[in-house]
Parts: C-alpha cells; structure tokens; sequence
C-alpha cells in the first residue's frame, strides 16, 4: 500500500487570482508526492478542483491517486477584492476532518495559511499525526489587516499554531529570519524552490520562436518598438506597487503588466494604459506565461509583501532578469549585479536612471553566466526528492519518535495528548459560536457561504470583464498557446469564470 497524505489547503487551482503562488505551491506539491515519490493524497478543500484545467488533476483523480473530500468555504467580499477562506468550525467541515484524522489512512498531515489552524493542528498531534503548516502568507502587509482587530486576532493565533505543528515551515530562509525576529516564532524547514509546471524546464531555445512572435504582438499594440521590454506578472493588488513600476518605466522602454485580482486597484491598473505601458487583464496557463517570460527582456516587480516571489523563479529559469525591490522574499535568490538586480522603486526618479542604465549596459550581460547558473539551477531542482528530505522525512521521523518513548517521556506524551485532546474539546464549540456571530454580523467584509468543493474565481463585474490574452476554459487548454499569439479583443465575459452565476451581495451569511 502507498503511503498517504493529507492535504488540507484552501488555495488550489483554479484559485489563482487570490492566492495563485500558494495555489501552485500545492498543486507542485501533489505532484511531487503523487508522481515523484508514489503517495496517494487526500485533499481537504473547498476548491472545485475538477475544474482546475490540469491535466495532471484530472489523471490523479481518475485513477484515485488523488481524492478530493470537498468542504464549505466561506466567501469575503471587500474593496480590496474576494478571498476563500476554509471553515474548519462549521459542523459540516468538523465531521469531515475528523472522519479523515480518525480513518487512520494518512502517514502526515500538510496545512496551509488555513484561518484558525491552530485547533486542527492541536487535534493532529493529540492523535500521533504529524503535521507540516507552512507559513506562506506575510499577512501584516495585506491592506486589509489593518482595518480591524479581528485580522490581527487570527493572524497571532496563526502564528501559535506553529508550536503545535510538528515541523513550522517556510517558502525562504528570510521569511523564516524575519518571523524569528519580528515574533520568535521558529521556522523548522524551508521548501524547497518551486516551479508549478514543467513549462518552466523547457530549453530556452525550444520557445525562442514563439517568444519572439508574443514579442511582436506586444509591440503592435503599444505602436513602437521599444530599446528593452520589462515585464510584470501577478496579483494586481495594492501591495505589489504596481503603480511605482508605471512610474519608473523609461521613455525608450515598454511595460507590459500581466495578471488580475478583484479588487478595486485593479481596475487603476487597467486604466494606467500609455504609450509604454500595456495592461493585459487576465490569468495565464503556464504555456501562456513561459512565453511571455521569453519575449520580454526584464522582469520588474517593486512589491514589498513577498514571502518568497515564485516569479522571480520562474523568470529565471527562462534566462531573464530580474530588477525588483531589495525586501523580503526578494533576497532570497537574487544578489545584486551579480545574477540580476535590485531597483528601490520608492523614488521614481532614481528608479527610472537605475533602469536606464540596466538597459544601456545591455541587461543580461553583466549578470552572466550566474543568472544562468541560478536558472539551471531552478530547472534541474529535483522537487520530489527535496520535499522528501527537507519536509517528509524530518515529520516522519518525529512521529516514530513519539511512538519509541519510554518512561517518564511516554507518560508526558500520553499527558499531552490528553491535554490537547480535552482543549480541542472546549476550543471547537466555543469558537463555533464567535465566529458565526462574526461572519453573520461583519459587513465589511461581507461573508457568504459556498457549497462543499465549489469555490472557483469569481465572476467580473462588467467593468471588469476584459480578459486580454488570459486563461481559457479548461477544454481549452491544449490551445492556450495559439491563444496567446492570436489578437486581443475585448470581451464582454470572462472566459475562465464563465458558468458561475453568484455573486456576492449584501451582509447575510447562511449558517
């Protein structure tokens, strides 16, 4: 019998305009497992995975490598956008995981930036499951932590849940330095770099044709053909400073700015079009975006909220550049002049001459061959093999441990079992009824329910709803590439939101 884990995650495709890094992260997560090393998964969300347009998704569930248990999610609505969250205190979704933590089936447990994680974790470890809980998200820098009390509430029990886990992990070697000092909170192992798709693999060369075609597609829509194309792709939301790279941009050069959200910096984004700065709206396959990769010459980003960047990764590994913010995660891989750089996008002024002289000095040519060194690097990673040694062993071996004690360190382990057990019991029913209260009551944001396994992105709004060279239907899929070169119209619906009807309304939640 292959060895199984437990998945619990409320990001997964095809949740990419909300948490797409973390999404990915789980998606190369099942992968590794499934694939790599021949684990059987249950995944534990309330994600409509079905319908993540991954063939991989579709092959595991098929032949039962992966089984999706679907739960409620909750849906908040507010001016900086829609975000799922996983409701682990509704009664529906208790019974759910307990059912799976009782069956006895799962070797480990993995969780991600699940709200009130803490008491599933506490439950895990009363009885024996080791479990993983990844801290991906620096939640403080989000706009909206700082609107209320109760995002800093969830935020710091987020935080103690790390010392009911059986290993803390983080996506970078900074974040976890940053948690220790900010908070003493121990980060026990690192993942390891992740590249969501074997696009990002492929020869430079393979799509260097392709790339070059995207390139001229872009030049067409912005009307010249500028000295060097810089590139931006991601969530367009506040604390990715979107707006700072618009500033910077030289007048001989081009920005094309690729991603989404559904939050109201959006649509700023959308309308800040210019002569050098072209918005495409939309999410793109890993296709799509391995040639956009290729027809640009730089990769910008002046966010200050990243963890880790995935895209800085994924540049990389396609031979290109990075000039981006010199904070947070952005340390991780990149060193300066050396195999990309560091732009401070905060002075626009400075900003724009440091750019500049980038491009005059040839871009790429000062940060070889370490940028390629740092590419190989990404593409050659054996991520099943580093999962196993950086997080499934180190857990595993801890549960063995717990199993060998003997004397007085097998009577605390049957204390604390006992302990966590009976807090759990009193735990659960009492934050039930706060957070109900909370979700019933809260108008900003507004909660509602989603079915079990229905959460999908949210349709656009009609101002909203121009997908320019985004992510098809998932019957589409085989034909993203062909999408990507063909021209952009305008659209008045959004192709990868197409069939879902709700939309959020009103204060109400059904409890």
């Amino acid at each position: 019998m292959p060895a199984r884990a437990l998945i619990c995650a409320q990001a997964f495709p095809p949740l990419l305009k909300q948490a797409g890094g973390v999404a990915k992260d789980y998606l190369a997560l099942c992968r590794a497992l499934i694939d790599g090393l021949g684990w059987e998964v249950t995944l534990l969300t309330p994600v409509d995975v079905a319908a993540s347009g991954e063939t991989d998704v579709e092959r595991w569930l098929q032949s039962g490598q992966l089984v999706h248990c679907p739960v409620w999610s909750l849906e908040a609505a507010s001016d900086v956008g829609v975000a799922v969250f996983m409701d682990f205190f509704s009664v529906h979704n208790t019974c759910r995981l307990v059912q799976q933590l009782f069956s006895g089936d799962h070797s480990l447990c993995f969780i991600d930036d699940c709200c009130l994680r803490i008491a599933p974790i506490m439950l895990m470890r009363a009885l024996g499951l080791p479990s993983i809980a990844t801290t991906h998200s620096d939640v403080p820098s989000h706009p909206a932590y700082s609107s209320s009390v109760m995002p800093k509430l969830m935020w710091w029990l987020h935080l103690a849940s790390s010392y009911c886990a059986t290993l803390h992990a983080s996506v970078a070697k900074v974040y976890a330095d940053s948690l220790w000092q900010r908070y003493r909170i121990r980060v026990n192992a690192i993942w390891p770099p992740v590249l969501w798709s074997d696009e990002f693999r492929r020869p430079i060369q393979d799509v260097k044709h392709q790339a070059a075609e995207q390139r001229a597609r872009w030049q067409e829509l912005l009307g010249f053909s500028p000295e060097a194309m810089f590139l931006f792709v991601g969530r367009w939301s506040a604390e990715k400073r979107i707006h700072l790279l618009v500033d910077a941009v030289p007048e001989s050069c081009a920005l094309v700015i690729i991603g989404d959200s559904d939050a109201d910096y959006a649509d700023e984004v959308e309308a800040s079009r210019r002569r050098n700065v072209l918005p495409l709206r939309g999410m793109l396959s890993a296709q799509e975006l391995r040639l956009a990769y290729g027809a640009c010459d730089l990769f910008v980003s002046a966010s200050t909220c990243e963890t880790l960047g995935n895209t800085v990764a994924e540049a990389m590994s396609c031979g290109v550049p990075v000039a981006i913010q010199p904070v947070g995660g952005h340390l991780e891989f990149v060193k300066d002049n050396v195999n990309s750089f560091f732009v401070d996008f905060d002075d626009s002024e400075l900003a724009r001459e440091r750019l500049h002289d980038i491009v005059a000095k040839g871009i790429s040519r000062p940060v070889e061959p370490a940028l390629s060194r740092m590419g190989e690097h990404f593409r050659t990673l054996d991520l099943p093999a580093e999962i196993q040694r950086v997080l499934v062993d180190p857990a595993l071996s801890a549960a063995v441990s717990w199993k060998q004690r003997r004397g007085f360190l097998w009577i605390w382990e049957v204390v604390l079992r006992c302990m966590l057990f009976v807090a759990c019991i009193f735990i659960w029913p009492a934050t039930t009824v706060w957070s109900r209260l909370y979700f019933a009551l809260s108008c900003d944001p507004a909660f509602r329910y989603l079915e079990p396994g229905s959460a999908v992105e949210p349709p656009p709004s009609p101002k909203r709803a121009r997908n320019m060279g985004g992510r098809r239907e998932p019957s589409d899929s085989k034909n993203s590439q062909d999408a990507l070169l063909a021209d952009i119209p305008a659209v008045s619906d959004c192709d990868c939101c197409a069939g879902r009807e709700s939309q959020l309304a009103g204060c109400s939640v059904n409890v």
